[in-house]
């Protein structure tokens, strides 16, 4: 969805939205039905949240101070092991987060991606409030619990202020 923007090198130099801390792993992606039901076929385990959405269960080492997880779906080497048209809507579009500020929809970028290089971050800017937002919209109308609660690692590029 935005390898017109980042390249797959750039992500697989960095890895850093397939790796959690345990005190960030609220963070993993809420998965679409379609991607619940092939991973079960996989026996890709899973896990139920509080608020009904479905995510990847981590298993966190505790080889450091910081307990850390991967993603079950990364390869370290080679990236993610899902097809790209199969990846969450949430991966596919990181670093760009739908979130919810009060009643408003707002879309964030995160600041502190490291492929935000040069004139990414503008670009990147421009394709998600440009082309990009009317499936975004359309995303978080049907999946509502994708849409993350308001956090401030993120720079807000776009806001609608009627009821979400």
């Amino acid at each position: 969805m935005l390898t017109g923007i980042f390249t797959p090198a750039d992500c697989a130099a960095c890895k850093l939205c397939c790796n959690f801390r345990k005190c960030s792993a609220w963070e993993t992606p809420s998965l679409e039905d379609e991607l619940i039901y092939l991973l079960q076929e996989e026996a890709v385990p899973l896990y139920k949240r509080a608020d009904g959405s479905t995510t990847f269960y981590l298993h966190f080492c505790t080889d450091s101070e910081i307990e850390t997880a991967n993603c079950p779906m990364l390869n370290p080497d080679a990236g993610c092991t899902l097809p790209r048209e199969l990846r969450p809507f949430e991966c596919r579009i990181w670093p760009l987060r739908l979130m919810k500020r009060g009643s408003s929809l707002v879309l964030g970028l995160y600041k502190n991606c490291p492929a935000l290089k040069g004139d990414t971050f503008e670009r990147l800017k421009q394709y998600a409030t440009g082309d990009l937002l009317q499936e975004l919209l359309h995303y978080a109308q049907r999946h509502p619990k994708s849409v993350r609660e308001l956090d401030d690692a993120y720079t807000i590029i776009w806001q609608d202020d009627s009821k979400f």
